[in-house]
């Protein structure tokens, strides 16, 4: 987990300092930042009081939106990208090892006024290969600063504060030119670790991929109304272990593509809501 310590024991939330499983490389650049560093004052809203994660489209400014790279107070790295549609992920990094991913936090968000909540997050785990639920929290100044607090619903005193600045790269205009192309990295769920995969994305906006243990998938990408997002929707096909053990065969999300070193992130919810396909892959 993003570093959870409850009770005096240790736990592998966002901020374990266990070894970690993945060897997946992170992409931490950022194009441009230039947004201040100084701390906000934590904040809370009503977000009504379903539980249930979904990556459906709503309509409206959801004015949190936006790409936000940070740190936990558990040494974890965080990047957090919050789309259009209320929909959000956030990848930590392993504790201390900023090129090692160790799980991916997603979640529907509501904001306001500087302040943001989420009552419907979960928090997969890769170093425990374990889903843990949790609240969120937090006061934000649009496209500058959001500071969050992470409480975890099943842990006692299991909570991790995050820290984080807008990374301007958001702002770029999605293009299906732009993303189309072939990308080559690895995969990682939570039935399924760190495969080798590969993703082509044509100009019609239709995906497809395969994997070295035989998955292949496919789908298709879209461009969301705002912000440098791209709704991505995956099938998977033959071969695919993700879709056993009362699994479903098809994911929704988002993917960001960072226009400095052209990689490849993206991050889908099956429609089990019990695991995601995160895929990090560079442009050839």
């Amino acid at each position: 987990m993003l570093g959870v310590s409850a009770c005096g024991g240790s736990s592998s939330t966002l901020g374990n300092t266990g070894t970690p499983l993945t060897t997946r490389v992170a992409d931490t650049s950022s194009s441009t930042t230039g947004a201040s560093t100084s701390s906000v004052g934590l904040g809370s809203s009503s977000a009504g009081s379903s539980t249930s994660t979904s990556n459906t489209t709503t309509t409206g400014m959801l004015s949190a939106q936006g790409l936000w790279r940070g740190s936990s107070d558990t040494s974890r790295t965080v990047t957090t990208l919050i789309a259009d549609n209320s929909f959000y992920w956030m990848l930590y990094s392993a504790a201390g090892n900023n090129a090692e991913i160790a799980g991916v936090v997603v979640g529907n968000s509501i904001s306001s006024n500087g302040s943001l909540t989420s009552n419907n997050g979960k928090d997969f785990n890769f170093e425990t290969n374990g889903l843990f639920p949790l609240t969120w929290t937090g006061s934000y100044t649009a496209q500058t600063r959001l500071q969050g607090t992470l409480t975890y619903t099943d842990i006692p005193g299991g909570i991790v504060t995050l820290n984080a600045t807008h990374d301007n790269a958001y702002n770029v205009t999605p293009n299906i030119a732009t993303i189309s192309g072939r990308y080559t990295g690895s995969s990682t769920s939570l039935a399924n670790r760190n495969v080798p995969t590969a993703f082509v994305i044509y100009a019609t906006g239709q995906l497809s991929g395969s994997r070295t243990d035989g998955c292949t998938l496919s789908g298709s990408v879209t461009p969301r109304p705002r912000g440098n997002v791209y709704t991505v929707s995956l099938t998977y096909g033959a071969g695919c272990s993700e879709s056993n053990s009362g699994r479903s065969s098809s994911s929704t999300g988002t993917a960001y593509i960072n226009p400095a070193n052209n990689q490849l992130q993206s991050v889908t919810l099956n429609n089990s809501v019990n695991d995601v396909l995160l895929f990090i892959g560079n442009k050839q």
